[in-house]
């Protein structure tokens, strides 16, 4: 059980208590699903200590406050750099019954003012990464960066209790949505007169992506345009910086990301501390501007949603005329909070995820700076080998202690989880099929249903596809594929290409502006792939398992998305 280190054989190693040991964990819960929506590519160990400790504590947490029905919250558990997830499943009718009665008294306050419950949760939020931002990392005394690895931790334990309360309300009320329409109008949630009804909401994430546009215009009004053509992001601030209005335009830029309540607090990639966040290395954004400038894009997203707004309001409309008019308010009430879902599902990952991880980024460095000075490690990005206990054992008198023999061996089995991917499911029932319906469905959890597992393609043979996914928003079209697994890789992807790719995050977002269609390996009808996808009017497909294995770059493919079809015409 376990690995034999030293000729002894060690129960867990870089998440006590939550790494997965099959011997224990498959016989108490059955079937650990994989999070691929999030942990591909792998997770350093830090960054895994945080996210399945305190995202699986967030759940236990909501799950009980607000009395879910059927799931009592998530195990997570950690191999390989993957997070892998079951479900404390609710299975006596009569305890189901008791809860679904506090359920519906605990999601009213949330269908009443569930932007005001939002906004008081954006504040607190805003007030502890204050607190966080004030220390001065170079200067601070050895038992203030102690002090600060305990911030952090208490910071992310609170954040994901506030992530899962807007999450869960209003991703439930889109669950029950689905099952009321499937049940009384034959419509599920990958049909268009589904989606049509909660899409085209406005949210943070989008206004910041229109203001990168904005500062694209500013640069080609102002003369700009071949300084960004000719220099690649790594290059443009130190070209801006000598022209007389390059150095206007920059100063303009970096007053915008030091002066948003968030601006660049924003990482680059959302799941890991690996990349840089946008304050850190601005040539992040200023890539994203270069793109509009170099490709001279529309406002794609304000057209778009102006449309999508217009017609939800109509799609909302035909449904209710099918609904009997004493239902149509309460009807109404659940689609309002079910409509919340994708305007929260973007907003949250910038308020909740990307700043919180762009402060443990901040955090962790300044004291893997610390601990490299001492010998304690080889470099400061070291640290993310480590968990915080034991980065709190020797933070004190780092001159005393060295953990290389841990930093050295741990990077080394990190780089090589890159090397092969973690399989879907580990489980001891007979597949995946019988671990869904046995493990999963039952839950009836949202978040497992509609982000992170999502619910099985349906193989159609007669279409003669390819392969199949579900459908994250309809349309069909045909075009070049593009296969992106990582975000640095974006750069490469042309208008009118379909891509390709494990998942998206807010960080992807403005290359919905000029791809033809997405495909992804995970996710549900509620990830952000298939969210934004559906707010750009973008075909898109998810859950497709297999999609950057099977598909190349350069292959042409057709995509039928109601159907979650994909076509490889080029074999």
């Amino acid at each position: 059980m376990g690995e034999n280190i030293g000729g002894r054989t060690a129960l867990w190693d870089a998440l006590p208590g939550y790494d997965l040991i099959e011997e224990v964990d498959l016989p108490e819960m059955h079937s650990w699903f994989l999070d691929a929506t999030h942990s591909v590519p792998p997770w350093t160990p830090l960054f895994g200590w945080y996210w399945i400790r305190f995202c699986c504590h967030g759940m236990k947490v909501v799950c009980d406050e607000l009395s879910i029905p059927t799931c009592k919250g998530w195990e997570m558990r950690y191999r390989d750099g993957g997070s892998y997830n079951a479900f404390h499943i609710v299975r006596d009718k009569k305890e189901i019954a008791e809860r679904a009665v506090k359920f519906r008294q605990a999601l009213r306050p949330w269908i009443e003012n569930f932007d005001g419950l939002w906004e008081s949760g954006k504040r607190e939020l805003l007030g502890m990464y204050d607190k966080l931002k004030a220390i001065d990392l170079e200067n601070a005394s050895h038992v203030e960066l102690y002090r600060h690895n305990y911030d952090l931790m208490n910071t992310y334990r609170r954040m994901f209790e506030i992530h899962f309360l807007g999450m869960y309300s209003s991703y439930s009320a889109w669950l029950l949505l689905e099952d009321l329409c499937k049940e009384r109008f034959g419509m599920k949630d990958q049909d268009p007169e589904f989606q049509d009804m909660l899409r085209g909401f406005n949210n943070k994430v989008y206004e910041m992506d229109k203001s990168l546009w904005d500062f694209s215009q500013l640069a080609l009004d102002m003369g700009l345009k071949g300084i960004f053509v000719q220099n690649k992001p790594d290059d443009l601030r130190a070209k801006l910086e000598m022209s007389e209005k390059g150095r206007e335009w920059f100063r303009k830029f970096m007053h915008y990301l030091e002066t948003d309540e968030v601006g660049g607090w924003r990482m680059r990639r959302m799941n890991d501390l690996t990349e840089p966040y946008w304050l850190e290395d601005p040539c992040t954004p200023l890539g994203v501007i270069r793109n509009h400038v170099l490709k001279e894009t529309e406002d794609v997203f304000g057209n778009v949603h102006a449309e999508l707004s217009k017609n939800r309001e109509a799609a909302v409309a035909r449904f209710l005329e099918r609904v009997p008019p004493p239902e149509r308010p309460f009807f109404e009430g659940l689609i309002n909070l079910a409509g919340k879902a994708s305007s929260y599902s973007e907003e949250h990952d910038l308020y909740c995820e990307l700043i919180s991880h762009a402060l443990l980024r901040r955090g962790y460095l300044g004291m893997g700076r610390r601990l490299a000075k001492s010998g304690t490690i080889d470099q400061p990005d070291d640290i993310f080998m480590l968990n915080p206990d034991e980065i709190d054992r020797v933070l004190m008198v780092p001159d005393r202690h060295d953990l290389r023999f841990i930093t050295r061996r741990r990077r080394a089995e990190w780089l090589e989880w890159h090397t092969r991917p973690n399989p879907p499911v580990i489980t001891d029932r007979s597949g995946m099929e019988e671990a869904v319906a046995m493990d999963l469905l039952p839950s009836m959890d949202a978040v497992a249903m509609k982000i992170v597992v999502g619910e099985l393609p349906e193989h159609k043979p007669e279409l003669g596809a390819d392969m199949f996914g579900i459908c994250g928003c309809a349309g069909e079209v045909e075009g070049p594929a593009r296969v992106v697994v990582n975000y640095e890789d974006l750069k490469e992807v042309q208008p009118g290409e379909i891509l390709v790719c494990p998942g998206t995050n807010p960080a992807w977002t403005p290359v919905y502006g000029m791809v033809a269609a997405v495909v992804a390996d995970r996710g549900g009808t509620l990830s952000h792939a298939a969210i934004i996808g559906r707010e750009y009017g973008v075909p898109t497909i998810v859950n497709t398992f297999e999609g950057t294995a099977k598909i190349k770059t350069g292959q042409r493919l057709r995509i039928h998305a109601a159907e979650g079809a994909i076509f490889i015409l080029d074999k």
